[in-house]
């Protein structure tokens, strides 16, 4: 465990979580893409496993029942910890529905069209991760709510509020996505449901990630000083350096940014991608008045 967490560092230290989730998602499904394609249910395996593995612990953890203290600190418990530990869980689960969202905004490239015929199971695969990772932290919802104010807005937000709908929301599409619920809707009102949550779930995942991460940034920002290498004591007892701290606080500061970049590029391709579908319609009727006028069609 000692060795992974040393790679992990080595190779992702300073990077935003959410880069290395996008990174990491891009080049599995760049690889795997075909596979995919072809044997999805062998794809859906290890997240189905963690989604019941999280689903578990956090429901029962809302029954007082702590599975920590059932196991212990043994090997059995760092291995189903470990993707969690290595802050790989609810990123690759974020970055897969990210990916999902931006290739139905993006120009139609030969990569966007390649991962357009794996849609479908990319939003199972993120979803199963987010969904289970929403489950296992409804205890931290409940808990924000019973401790509110012993924090800052912006944690509050993201915990107590934001937690909740996004739960909801990623819900209802990706339950959706899935067959024996798809055959059962048609196609027209299908993909109004996917466009009226799909959508607002994309938007409110950047603001979430907006708003967690300034919260963590503010909550650290007046604990450390001018000094980056005066170490200060926190309750357990252990001492922290103010680089340390601001280190903490600076990685904060910049995956908001990121997130910010995300929504706003999202939002403008999506407006972009209105326009040019509505544009044809315009068109296509003007050119038909033209032709009801002039008994001809002309076109400009």
């Amino acid at each position: 465990m000692k060795v992974l967490n040393y790679i992990n560092n080595l190779f992702w230290l300073g990077v935003p979580d959410i880069l290395k989730g996008l990174a990491l998602s891009l080049l599995f499904i760049y690889i795997f893409k075909n596979a995919i394609k072809k044997h999805s249910t062998i794809f859906y395996i290890y997240p189905g496993l963690m989604f019941f593995w999280y689903c578990t612990y956090g429901i029962l953890n809302l029954m007082n029942v702590n599975l920590y203290d059932q196991i212990g600190e043994t090997i059995w418990w760092e291995l189903l910890w470990l993707p969690h530990s290595l802050a790989l869980d609810t990123v690759i689960g974020l970055a897969f529905i990210m990916i999902v969202m931006f290739i139905g905004v993006l120009p139609k490239w030969k990569f966007v069209r390649q991962l357009f015929i794996i849609r479908k199971e990319m939003s199972i695969i993120g979803g199963l991760l987010l969904i289970g990772h929403g489950v296992m932290r409804l205890p931290t919802m409940k808990w924000a709510w019973e401790n509110l104010t012993d924090m800052n807005v912006f944690l509050f937000f993201s915990y107590a509020i934001l937690g909740v709908i996004l739960l909801v929301l990623i819900f209802i599409p990706w339950i959706t996505s899935f067959h024996f619920a798809r055959k059962r809707i048609s196609a027209r009102d299908w993909k109004k449901l996917q466009t009226y949550t799909s959508v607002p779930l994309m938007v409110l995942i950047c603001v979430f990630g907006i708003a967690i991460n300034l919260g963590w940034g503010f909550s650290n920002f007046s604990g450390f000083g001018t000094d980056l290498w005066e170490a200060t004591t926190i309750p357990d007892g252990s001492a922290v350096s103010n680089l340390a701290q601001g280190y903490g606080v600076a990685t904060a500061f910049l995956s908001a940014k990121i997130y910010l970049v995300l929504l706003v590029s999202y939002v403008w391709l999506r407006i972009l991608k209105t326009k040019k579908q509505s544009f044809p319609i315009q068109k296509s009727y003007v050119q038909t008045q033209e032709s009801n006028n002039e008994g001809v069609l002309s076109v400009k």
